[in-house]
């Protein structure tokens, strides 16, 4: 597919300076960086699986919840205890 775009200038300076840091022309830098993005999964592709495996797990969301509080709570007070020993 060809595609032209127009970007302001101080875009174009931005590119052509991050184009040359890779050795590249800004054509390519450019295709590299939407092909990219294309391909990048949304966040909802991400954590599609995460939400099947909370489906099954049969956790009502308030358990989640608490589970997650008293995680963190427990990472800030081991977080804690490791700054007190510094």
């Amino acid at each position: 597919m060809e595609l032209t775009i127009s970007v302001p200038k101080e875009v174009e300076s931005v590119l052509a300076q991050k184009a040359a840091a890779e050795g590249k022309d800004i054509k390519s830098f450019v295709e590299g960086m939407i092909t990219t993005q294309a391909m990048r999964p949304t966040l909802a592709e991400i954590l599609a699986p995460v939400g099947v495996d909370f489906a099954a797990s049969g956790m009502t969301e308030d358990e989640l919840d608490e589970l997650v509080e008293s995680e963190r709570q427990a990472m800030w007070e081991e977080n804690k205890n490791n700054d007190k020993r510094s």
